[in-house]
């Protein structure tokens, strides 16, 4: 078994996951095991709110998107202790569920608004202007621009995904951008701590490289 086999195992069983959605129901059933929560989280977003426009744009449906966020702020405090406790949506200038990216950052898709009682999308397209609290579905980065009065070299937009999100976002707006990357803590800890192995190895692909010469 070569590695480009693995790899195209793992890679399809992890669209199958994502496309049948069992993925996010078992998420969803133990938000504690699979979600890390952060206390500082609401100060982040406030202190941010506060000398600038924060948006949200997710793939996920508003259902999912609702549950996540309910559990990261679910906090008996506001930004600060002492301070009333806030729900998500107020931390928010704008939010957008079912983005499709990297559909988004292209020609998108349409803009509708969504009922947050039912979860289900408003009949029509959504033409209105910007309102805080309010859920859309779908659009496109032009109409996320345009809504917050904004220019691409204004945004700086915050992914974790290197090519749905940040290479199109660069490449099509001019956004700045903003990779989180968890795994690289662990990395950078590894090449340090490990250094002697990996000059080892290093060492040894010189002599081996001598001898085959």
């Amino acid at each position: 078994m070569s590695y480009k086999s693995m790899f195209q195992d793992v890679r399809d069983g992890v669209d199958w996951v994502h496309m049948k959605g069992s993925l996010k129901e078992k998420t969803v059933e133990n938000l504690e095991k699979y979600v890390a929560k952060d206390p500082k989280l609401p100060l982040l977003l406030s202190r941010m709110n506060e000398v600038a426009k924060v948006f949200l744009a997710t793939n996920s449906d508003y259902k999912y998107t609702e549950k996540i966020m309910t559990y990261l702020f679910d906090f008996p405090h506001g930004p600060k202790p002492g301070t009333p406790h806030r729900p998500w949506k107020s931390y928010f200038d704008m939010i957008l569920v079912d983005a499709r990216k990297p559909v988004f950052f292209g020609e998108g898709t349409v803009l509708r608004q969504v009922d947050t009682t039912t979860g289900r999308l408003r009949i029509g397209t959504y033409t209105g202007p910007l309102q805080h609290g309010i859920v859309y579905s779908g659009g496109s980065s032009d109409i996320v621009c345009d809504l917050l009065g904004a220019k691409g070299k204004d945004i700086i937009y915050i992914g974790d995904h290197i090519f749905g999100d940040i290479l199109k976002s660069k490449k099509r707006q001019g956004w700045r951008t903003f990779l989180v990357i968890p795994e690289l803590a662990q990395e950078l800890h590894v090449w340090t701590d490990k250094s002697s192995i990996f000059e080892e190895l290093q060492s040894l692909e010189c002599f081996l490289a001598e001898l085959y010469k």
